[in-house]
């Protein structure tokens, strides 16, 4: 008699996954836990099914994945707009972008971020006017971000504050900078001179050419 053995196929189980949004990498890495990088072949089931064990996982560059429970301080919801690049072993998928992560993880509710601190508590931005930007340098030298398609006065207001500036200022509709206070050599212009529609939203106001709509966070 023939005995055949009938040989069972494993197949990993499917994995939990929220996407969460774009987030910003940090100097320390904002995932911590593990990381796996592959230029060449990577998905983001391979990224998933390495972290497994952790609660959240994140794609850069196009080829690298990190693994961690919690967020480094100063890791926060970055514009859409940042993670654009392909995933190395699928190209019809995004895995995060220039130090920006494209994160996941197991729980429905996004994970909480401690944003870099400010000198003192602050509620709502208070507008400052139209300034000129400065010529050689920026008006607003500290962090900054662009967008296309996604720019608003009150994302720019967050990309700056999470980033611990309190000032910030936007510019062409798509530009934000951030600082701790206007360059002395940056001066009040008029009105008329922001007028571009933010790249976001058509009913705002973006600055203009090498004009300011500058805020600050009071």
């Amino acid at each position: 008699m023939q005995i055949v053995l009938a040989l069972a196929v494993i197949v990993p189980a499917a994995l939990a996954q929220t996407f969460y949004g774009c987030y910003t990498e940090v100097p320390t890495r904002a995932l911590t836990g593990s990381s796996l990088v592959n230029y060449t072949t990577m998905t983001i089931p391979d990224c998933e099914a390495h972290c497994t064990g952790f609660a959240l996982w994140g794609l850069e560059y196009g080829g690298e994945c990190y693994c961690g429970n919690s967020l480094a301080q100063g890791s926060f919801p970055a514009f859409s707009t940042d993670c654009t690049m392909p995933c190395a072993g699928d190209a019809t998928t995004v895995c995060g972008g220039p130090n920006r992560l494209s994160l996941y993880g197991v729980s429905a509710e996004a994970p909480t971020f401690t944003p870099y601190p400010v000198p003192e508590p602050v509620t709502a931005p208070e507008y400052e006017g139209c300034w000129t930007e400065v010529s050689g340098v920026r008006a607003l030298s500290g962090a900054s971000a662009f967008s296309a398609t996604a720019m608003t006065v009150e994302g720019c207001a967050d990309y700056c504050l999470n980033s611990g500036f309190t000032w910030f200022g936007l510019e062409y509709s798509a530009e934000c900078y951030c600082g701790s206070e206007l360059n002395v050599n940056s001066t009040l212009a008029v009105e008329e001179d922001c007028n571009m529609a933010c790249s976001g939203d058509v009913n705002g106001v973006c600055g203009g050419s090498n004009r300011l709509s500058v805020y600050q966070w009071v």
